[in-house]
């Protein structure tokens, strides 16, 4: 198996997306990843409309999961799309917008940050700065805001609170519930 199939198995790269070198430093710790595409169509993040990249974004860098002790970054020049209702939207399969992780390491500072008595001690562990660990925070907050209001149902929005009860009110019937 060479570095480059390894490496897209590990990272669940899929097509249009392929590991195109893969850079060694052990002087560092270091090994560094540069993601290509092959010409495609790219659905916009928004509504889903098939678009033709115009141009790439500069390349971008994002820290993943170690492998082994060495610190693994990704590298990619993210393609951009002109969707006519949504305008220019960059967006990779591995992280969220504006974010310097793939969403596993984000996944693993999110765990430690949950098991450890400190952020810092997360911190050290991981080898991220609070300010980065703080960013990841807040995306991860800002995901289960998210879920929570796709989670909620039309009469949630109608509740009413009244003198210790709730009322939810839909369109056939009135029902009772003691708040909890």
């Amino acid at each position: 198996m060479q570095d480059t199939t390894l490496f897209e198995t590990i990272l669940g790269i899929t097509t249009p997306w392929h590991v195109a070198r893969v850079e060694l430093k052990t002087h560092e710790k270091r090994v560094d990843l540069w993601l290509e595409h092959e010409p495609t169509r790219w659905p916009c993040p928004e509504c889903g409309e098939l678009l033709a990249g115009f141009d790439h974004a500069e390349e971008r860098t994002w820290r993943h999961l170690d492998t082994c002790q060495f610190q693994t970054h990704v590298h990619a020049e993210i393609p951009r799309l002109q969707c006519p209702t949504h305008g220019v939207k960059p967006r990779v399969p591995w992280a969220e917008p504006r974010s310097r992780f793939t969403l596993l390491m984000e996944r693993l500072l999110i765990d430690l940050i949950r098991q450890c008595s400190t952020v810092k001690g997360a911190c050290q562990i991981a080898g991220v700065s609070w300010d980065e660990a703080w960013g990841v925070m807040s995306r991860a907050v800002a995901r289960g805001q998210a879920r929570k209001e796709a989670r909620r149902s039309p009469t949630s929005a109608s509740m009413r609170r009244h003198s210790g009860r709730a009322i939810a009110i839909t369109p056939s019937s009135v029902t009772w519930r003691a708040r909890r």
